[in-house]
């Protein structure tokens, strides 16, 4: 049996990761990537590319065609991060629909497993000062936000899929990803990128719980490789405030450090000032109220499943931002 690795997503921050990780122990991978996608350009050689839809029919065929005595494992990365909390019909139908359609697919006899990336946005949040695991049940209306609940409908509906069609599935749940190799950009790599250039003038109260994209990626690997069917991981890191970010950031690059931190309330006040700016100057803007809201719930979250099962060991978060900032220095993304 030749095993082949089906990533959608390819292209993107942790969909990359998984592909280079995978062609550097020699694996077979192929990667579902958009069509005109810029990123492409990024990817290592070596991957077999796909270019489609993952809301596409005859797409998702063409990523699936496997030949005879071929095992594949899917890693379904694809989704779109929103930053909206009203419904967006675009997300559903990506993060959602499309993600059903692949998992549909993975009904296969050749398909021996399927890994969906959810987030630990789809785990209803527990009271201050408990700490969240993986969750038995989840439930889209006891999330907040666009994002959270396409991923809690999904995994409600694939957890489905796995009792009563016998899908091979699991279900990861990473915290905040962050690291090097963010080419679009993300939330974290953004707030780097406008500290970097002054126009973060202070901090904002709050923080969350973040974890290396690279050891996700090597969890996921670690995970479809292993007789591990049908379990599912939260895959978390460490708490670190925004202050705390801003405050290594600003040691990294020789600069003193910000001492002003915004009350919730303050920033709430200020959101439409900074909305606006961006918009002006056609970036995309930091802080939401979806992002302010995320920073101020409890982000206390358990990899101690992870841990006990197949050793996973996030590294420490101050190595991850100052590869992070090296990787943006070299990329000639930070004013200096």
């Amino acid at each position: 049996m030749a095993r082949i690795n089906l990533v959608t997503g390819a292209a993107g921050f942790l969909g990359s990761h998984i592909v280079s990780q995978l062609l550097a122990t020699g694996e077979r991978v192929r990667g579902l990537v958009l069509p005109g996608d810029p990123l492409v350009q990024h990817l290592p050689e070596g991957l077999e590319l796909v270019s489609g839809d993952i809301t596409d029919e005859a797409d998702l065929d063409r990523f699936f065609m496997l030949d005879p005595g071929d095992e594949a494992y899917v890693f379904h990365c694809a989704s779109i991060i929103t930053m909206s909390i009203t419904p967006v019909p675009l997300v559903h139908r990506v993060n959602v629909e499309g993600a059903l359609a692949v998992a549909r697919r993975c009904l296969h006899p050749q398909v021996k497993r399927m890994l969906y990336v959810a987030s630990v946005h789809a785990i209803t949040e527990a009271p201050a000062g408990q700490v969240m695991a993986e969750p038995e049940r989840l439930d889209p209306a006891l999330v907040h936000g666009d994002y959270a609940k396409t991923k809690a409908e999904t995994v409600a509906a694939l957890l489905g899929m796995r009792k009563e069609k016998h899908l091979e599935l699991n279900v990861l749940y990473p915290a905040g990803m962050s690291g090097p190799g963010d080419y679009a950009k993300g939330n974290f790599t953004q707030l780097y990128i406008d500290y970097a250039a002054g126009r973060i003038p202070m901090a904002v109260k709050g923080g969350y719980n973040f974890v290396d994209v690279r050891d996700v990626a090597a969890a996921a690997i670690t995970i479809s490789r292993q007789d591990l069917a049908g379990e599912d991981y939260v895959l978390a890191g460490e708490y670190i405030s925004i202050k705390e970010i801003l405050e290594s950031f600003a040691r990294m690059m020789g600069r003193k450090p910000i001492r002003l931190v915004a009350p919730l309330w303050l920033a709430r006040l200020a959101l439409p000032f900074f909305t606006l700016y961006y918009k002006i100057k056609k970036r995309k803007p930091v802080f939401s109220r979806y992002s302010l809201y995320t920073i101020n719930v409890n982000s206390s979250f358990s990899s101690g499943k992870a841990r006990r099962d197949f050793g996973f060991s996030p590294r420490p978060f101050q190595q991850t931002m100052a590869d992070t900032a090296a990787w943006l220095k070299n990329q000639g993304m930070l004013r200096e």
